[in-house]
């Protein structure tokens, strides 16, 4: 398998500090342990106190890592399935719905939207809200911390 990274995802790697070797290890690593729409998949991997996602699309052994992302919120249990997505969990073939998922991070637990499929139990966290409302959520907790 080639691996390969866009632009955007390579920016967004060295903003995170995140390496290379760590998103080959979220895509070789994921097996079905991954969801899908069409030729675009999502994996995540816990790689130390983060999760990190990547973003990528296969086309026969070559996989271009679109965008990367992460969180240091652990993921907990679902608390909300609602209406189905064009998601597919790999795993099973099930849809992937749209739901909420709840978080913890520093002792305190929240529930935030996600794509969730409910048989496995497995959650999934888009980019925009990796990169927004978790990101936020993270600074405010260490921010009380401090």
């Amino acid at each position: 398998m080639a691996i390969t990274f866009s632009d955007a995802a390579k920016k967004s790697m060295e903003a995170k500090g995140l390496k290379e070797a760590d998103v080959k290890q979220v895509v070789e690593g994921a097996g079905k342990d991954r969801i899908y729409d069409g030729k675009r998949f999502i994996a995540k991997k816990k790689i130390g106190d983060l999760t990190v996602y990547a973003d990528y699309s296969e086309n026969g052994d070559n996989v271009v890592v679109n965008s990367v992302y992460c969180h240091k919120l652990a993921i907990r249990d679902i608390v909300l399935a609602g209406e189905e997505t064009s998601w597919k969990y790999c795993k099973n073939g099930k849809p992937v719905m749209k739901g909420h998922t709840d978080l913890e991070y520093m002792g305190a637990v929240r529930s935030g939207p996600s794509l969730v499929e409910p048989e496995s139990g497995e959650s999934w966290f888009e980019e925009y809200l990796a990169n927004g409302a978790l990101a936020t959520a993270e600074a405010l907790f260490q921010q009380k911390r401090a």
